[in-house]
């Protein structure tokens, strides 16, 4: 088989999912790994990175072995994920300094006051396209500022979940524009770009991110040796940047254009739609779309419980069924 053969990864927050494509977009084989979330107290959710590339390098794997593609085949890799909040504190040597601190998290509602009462939401607004909420990865790397000071002094970078994955598969740092959206209050949504002047205000250093917002589609690296035997890829495959999970689906389903809509499901349930104006919602969550477009939005709404409940369900009632599916 001719290296026409694509191999795509989603770092999901209840597991990772592989699956090879050809040219075509027919999928040639598929694997899931389970994972799980910390939750230390009641409205917060962790997680470690070392769970996310531990469950790639497992799922990539199995999809290797079910489909028989051999790794010379694979033309490229792209990885997609969670909103990853706070991204992953790591320090010089690029090691995690703690888990991060992911979407789901509740915590940073001091945080989030804070914020609109020393800046206010009409400016945050203004600039990003976005409100003020816990929800954002802003208001939690605000939160480790404030209660983890010597997590804050070490951190050297700030990772998403698949860009630590990418850096454990290239060497190299990226973040692309949907991920850098959604951390809200530190992104100008009108420049597609950092917003230094709000940086400075909120007090989260620049140098904590890479240097170079990217689109979803630039290759961003290309498989080292290291990573080629732990994985079974090929040495040398090129890596994309990807994209946050929910606008990296709507535009699997060809949500691509002006109105298009899609939902997706997962642990939560994401209903978003595509728009190549800024005519921005404060009820909405905001962000380039991962299409390469410097003019397109994709905003949605949600829930945070949709396959969640399905999961909570299985493990809490069917205790007893998992054991002998096991």
């Amino acid at each position: 088989m001719s290296s026409s053969v694509f191999l795509g990864t989603d770092i999901g927050t209840y597991g990772t999912k592989s699956c090879l494509v050809d040219a075509e977009g027919r999928v040639l084989a598929e694997s899931f790994v389970e994972t799980d979330i910390l939750i230390p107290k009641p409205g917060w959710a962790e997680q470690w990175p070392d769970v996310w590339w531990n469950a790639y390098i497992e799922s990539v794997r199995e999809v290797l072995k079910k489909s028989g593609i051999k790794p010379e085949d694979i033309a490229s890799i792209c990885v997609s994920g969670l909103n990853s909040g706070s991204g992953i504190p790591v320090d010089k040597e690029f090691k995690p300094l703690r888990p991060g601190i992911i979407w789901m998290d509740r915590r940073a509602v001091e945080e989030a006051e804070w914020v609109k009462r020393e800046i206010g939401e009409e400016e945050i607004f203004k600039k990003t396209g976005n409100t003020i909420d816990p929800y954002y990865g802003f208001t939690k790397i605000l939160w480790i500022k404030r209660n983890e000071p010597e997590i804050w002094r070490k951190a050297h970078k700030l990772l998403t979940a698949y860009g630590y994955v990418i850096y454990k598969l290239t060497g190299s740092i990226c973040i692309d524009q949907s991920s850098a959206g959604v951390l809200g209050g530190i992104y100008d949504m009108y420049r597609r770009d950092w917003s230094e002047e709000l940086m400075e205000e909120l007090g989260i250093p620049r140098q904590l991110f890479p240097e170079k917002i990217v689109w979803s589609k630039d290759i961003v690296g290309e498989v080292t040796e290291e990573a080629a035997k732990i994985t079974g890829l090929r040495r040398g495959v090129p890596v994309a940047a990807g994209g946050v999970d929910a606008p990296v689906s709507a535009l699997s389903v060809g949500a691509l254009n002006d109105g298009d809509m899609a939902s997706m499901i997962g642990t939560s349930m994401c209903n978003g739609f595509i728009q190549d104006e800024l005519r921005l919602s404060k009820k909405l969550v905001n962000s380039p779309h991962v299409a390469y477009d410097d003019k397109k939005l994709y905003c949605f709404t949600g829930i945070a419980t949709a396959g969640a409940v399905v999961r909570w369900f299985r493990d809490e009632l069917f205790t007893c069924e998992k054991l002998v599916a096991e």
